[in-house]
């Protein structure tokens, strides 16, 4: 089969494996750095705490530990894999394999979820008679507004290659889909 040719203005959309319950943090860290995210999010009902019968919608990752990242240019996996929070890049078949945005499998996943993202708001707490500033990390869920979230592992790469985590489970079953539907190149890292 024939390799996918990208087009220069087409990001490089990849799986990151990063820490569990931490995914808004690294979307929000690499939205800083340039890159684009993904985190496909549901919502669910909980419990404000263990005495009160009332309960509040809360945001949560569907995929634990698992963000996709859309990155400009060709990633420099050194600045990526230095950020505490990434573990490596997922793949089906132990190499990193650029996402195909165009296959039938991406755009069905992707118009399926909802998309989330971590935002910070300021609020002026009185505390011991004086005003302080706080920051509140909330989500703002596609479709849903602002809700709230939920209450280290370094791995080390190479400098112009990733540490690549194959994807076991669910995650494998989902990267398959998407992976091998319009057979998307493999990087060349080197």
């Amino acid at each position: 089969m024939a390799k996918r040719q990208y087009d220069d203005d087409e990001l490089h959309w990849y799986a990151l494996d990063v820490v569990r319950q931490k995914e808004y943090v690294a979307g929000y860290l690499l939205n800083k750095m340039g890159a684009m995210t993904f985190i496909p999010t549901s919502t669910r009902f909980r419990k404000k705490n263990r005495y009160s019968k009332g309960k509040m919608e809360v945001a949560h990752a569907t995929i634990s530990g698992t963000i996709f990242v859309g990155f400009p240019t060709a990633p420099v996996w050194y600045r990526v894999m230095s950020m505490h929070l990434v573990n490596g890049v997922l793949s089906v078949d132990g190499r990193p394999r650029r996402i195909d945005t165009a296959s039938r499998g991406w755009l069905e996943y992707r118009g399926r979820q909802l998309d989330g993202q971590l935002t910070l708001e300021r609020h002026l707490v009185l505390h011991k008679g004086q005003e302080v500033e706080r920051s509140a990390a909330l989500i703002s869920v596609q479709g849903r507004g602002v809700l709230r979230t939920h209450t280290n592992l370094k791995l080390k790469a190479a400098k112009d290659r990733p540490l690549v985590i194959r994807a076991a489970g669910e995650r494998a079953r989902i990267l398959g889909t998407m992976l091998e539907d319009g057979k998307a190149d493999i990087a060349d890292a080197a």
